[in-house]
């Protein structure tokens, strides 16, 4: 008796188990992709770095990435966890566009550099995100106490075919025109052109800094890629 009683039990729990799979996998299941390792911010993100899992719809939050195409070469806005689900609000596809609010990347080797300029000494201010211009620092006979002469510094092209990353006003903001676009309220005071940030390679740092302190800086828009550097 306690043995027919014993295969009832195995016989209920393995037709509930299966039950249970059948069930699970009849279930609908979506995709998502989840991170692997740990992103930092800034990182590019890489197909080795992320997965795809199967979840069920109610566990797939509305903002989860859904395919690996929609992450791989996209960069970390904020840092992504090992095992979190990759969010679509974590990503950007300009590397520093929501921290600094750049609207090109940097080059391998290059660092952002921000000049100093008012909109007549920047193409009055035509410029935008990925523009490249050609940079002249003019001697400022204030700043260099020079006045004429032969011995006063002259102009020096600094660099050709930077590009532009952002455009700030005087106070640091990104530059904006002041309209909302839609029906609420519009800036009176249109914000001014205060600086225009540009990437330039990592060893004319000292340069730029030096032409900061003694130089005013003009910008010329420049249509042309910069020139390959010879070997």
């Amino acid at each position: 008796m306690r043995a027919r009683r014993t295969a009832y039990v195995i016989v209920f729990v393995l037709a509930s188990a299966l039950a249970a799979g059948l069930y699970y996998l009849a279930q609908p299941r979506t995709e998502i992709v989840r991170a692997r390792v740990d992103v930092p911010v800034l990182t590019p993100i890489t197909a080795d770095m992320v997965e795809v899992v199967r979840v069920g719809p109610l566990d797939a939050p509305a903002n989860t990435v859904r395919s690996m195409n929609d992450v791989v070469g996209w960069y970390a806005a904020l840092p992504i966890l090992a095992g979190q689900d990759v969010d679509v609000r974590a990503l950007e596809r300009t590397p520093g566009q929501r921290a600094f609010g750049f609207g090109a990347p940097l080059g391998p080797g290059q660092v952002a550099f921000a000049l100093p300029v008012e909109p007549a000494q920047a193409v009055g201010a035509a410029l935008s995100p990925g523009a490249r211009v050609d940079v002249v620092a003019v001697p400022n006979a204030l700043k260099t106490q020079t006045f004429g002469g032969a011995d006063a510094p002259k102009p020096t092209i600094l660099g050709q075919g930077l590009t532009v990353l952002a455009l700030r006003t005087a106070d640091g903001q990104t530059l904006t025109d002041g309209n909302t676009g839609g029906d609420g309220p519009r800036t009176l005071v249109v914000p001014k052109l205060g600086s225009v940030v540009v990437a330039i390679p990592q060893d004319q740092v000292v340069d730029f800094a030096a032409a900061a302190l003694s130089s005013t800086f003009y910008l010329a828009l420049s249509p042309q890629a910069p020139p390959a550097a010879t070997p």
